[in-house]
């Protein structure tokens, strides 16, 4: 073989090297980006309003212009792994999926295959999110119009506690919040089904519960630019396993329980969330000081094995802790303003759980002894990071 041959082979074998590498990182990269797990063939614009019962498919990316409204006791079915943007704001609003009462929306993903909701334009607040409106009681009468107004009957609350909208399970909405939640139940009944949802980098809250008695489990709000979980309007529901991270710098709070959005009238009843296994970090560096938990006029909050930092509640408003360890910033216990200043510690065998609750003999959303690849906070479906 001449030199000129050996030269010619050294250059194909490195062209072919180079080509195998690029190979290699494609495949890669299609692995780690959820936009290519699927074969995505088509491209659809959802409709304003789905009058009839509609099935989003897998293979289909969905693209969110304008506020969506499934009207008309339609049911909105969410296939496995199925993707959905949210395209920049129009003279028609920014993008919203609203559920109105007495519609379901049926998005059940899976760990290794959840339903994402994100944005084209990957920044906190960039459309407005999901909007579950259901028929159970809430503590003011509810005229609030959402995305502007449209000729869409988009009242909540009512009587029904045990009612159906639905279920979202591994279901991941980002950079949504424009305007509230990310994810919003206003008035949403507990038989509604509820598990393995994240909000990610929210512009306003990361999951709000207005009214209702629904019940959830394994919720993780990351990086919300306001709350992490906000309860407000009589919300009597149970929680379990909930992670809420707030490293923004604006953020507030992690978790909120509040009752009234400014009315001057006291409410029916009062805003009573009960949450086991709550975890909350937060980045006290910013400015002002921040705490994990507050509890406003009106209103109870009931933590069961919980792990927080810090509460802080107006008015005369007892924190009830079960089973769980307050912290605090150096030389802060719990701060109540124009409070009692009561904290009432308990035993977990003091408190009777219903059949909601998972028993547990740890504090926090995950057990300290917990391997890895068994923390629910870090699987697949769950999309890590604090910022965009």
């Amino acid at each position: 073989m001449t030199r000129e041959e050996i030269i010619l082979c050294r250059k194909a074998l490195v062209a072919f090297l180079f080509m195998v590498a690029a190979m290699c990182l494609s495949m890669l990269t299609s692995c780690s980006n959820e936009d290519e797990m699927f074969d995505r063939e088509t491209t659809e614009v959802l409709p304003s309003v789905i009058s009839e019962d509609r099935t989003l498919y897998t293979d289909t990316e969905y693209l969110i212009s304008k506020p969506v409204f499934v009207t008309n006791g339609a049911t909105l079915t969410i296939q496995r792994g199925a993707l959905l943007k949210a395209l920049p704001a129009s003279g028609q609003g920014k993008a919203t999926i609203v559920i109105t009462k007495g519609c379901k929306i049926v998005a059940n993903g899976t760990e290794d295959a959840p339903i994402v909701m994100t944005a084209l334009i990957k920044e906190p607040g960039s459309w407005d999110g999901v909007i579950v409106l259901g028929k159970a009681p809430v503590s003011y009468e509810c005229e609030t119009l959402y995305c502007g107004t449209v000729a869409t009957d988009i009242s909540y609350g009512g009587s029904e506690e045990n009612d159906d909208s639905g279920s979202l399970q591994f279901v991941r909405v980002e950079y949504a919040g424009a305007a509230g939640g990310a994810v919003t139940f206003d008035g949403v009944s507990r038989g509604t089904t509820i598990d393995h949802c994240q909000s990610y980098c929210s512009g306003g809250d990361g999951f709000m519960f207005n009214g209702g008695t629904v019940n959830a489990q394994y919720l993780i709000s990351t990086g919300a630019s306001q709350n992490g979980l906000c309860f407000n309007e009589g919300y009597t529901g149970k929680l379990q396993y909930v992670m809420a991270t707030a490293p923004i710098r604006k953020s507030v709070w992690s978790v909120v329980s509040c009752n009234g959005t400014g009315k001057l009238e006291v409410p029916s009843f009062y805003t009573h969330p009960v949450i086991a296994n709550l975890s909350t970090a937060h980045d006290n560096k910013s400015h002002g000081r921040r705490y994990p938990i507050a509890v406003s006029a009106y209103s109870r909050l009931t933590l069961v094995n919980s792990s927080t930092r810090e509460a802080v509640a107006d008015d005369d408003i007892p924190v009830q802790l079960i089973g769980g360890q307050p912290g605090a910033l150096p030389g802060i216990d719990y701060i109540l303003i124009n409070a009692t200043r009561e904290v009432t510690s308990l035993t977990p065998d003091r408190f009777v759980l219903d059949t909601f609750f998972e028993r547990t003999d740890y504090e926090g959303a995950v057990a300290p002894d917990v391997m890895k690849d068994r923390d629910w906070t870090k699987a697949g479906w769950v999309r890590q990071g604090k910022k965009p």
